[in-house]
């Protein structure tokens, strides 16, 4: 009598472990969290201290970034590039690339003027489309 009470004490087990489903949730959303950061960084390979703009928004279209450090040296992705030779250059990029749109990221001491002739010597290239890259500013909440 006490196998025959014994089977029926052994209940299954049918639910699912949470416990373990969370962890690797975590484990992924940390895994996709260092990764974000990491591309975000590898992209940005030119030091450069951005403006803040309340008007800066996240882009999600591939283009070329062209970089201006605060010594006022101009690079078209990592390579620095001399400006009288910087629409040949870039020229050189956009075929390779295959892309029209560029991101200017400049440090924020840079001359007005230099950005300006950066951008002109853009247009030239035949780029109707700069994103000018800023840090986000976060805004304040006015109270009603």
């Amino acid at each position: 009598m006490t196998k025959n009470n014994h089977r029926h004490s052994l209940k299954y087990n049918a639910e699912i472990n949470i416990t373990s489903l969370a962890d690797v949730a975590i484990n992924l959303m940390i895994i996709f969290l260092i990764a974000g950061i990491s591309v975000a960084l590898s992209r940005a390979g030119i030091l450069v201290n951005l403006p803040r703009s309340s008007a800066a928004t996240p882009q999600h279209t591939e283009g070329i970034t062209i970089s201006i450090d605060k010594q006022g040296k101009v690079y078209i992705e990592d390579n620095l590039v001399n400006i009288n030779e910087f629409e040949k250059r870039l020229t050189e990029f956009l075929a390779s690339k295959g892309t029209m749109q560029a991101y200017l990221i400049a440090d924020e001491s840079v001359n007005y003027g230099l950005i300006m002739n950066v951008i002109s010597k853009i247009k030239q290239a035949g780029i109707e489309n700069i994103g000018l890259v800023a840090t986000p500013q976060l805004r304040k909440k006015t109270h009603k």
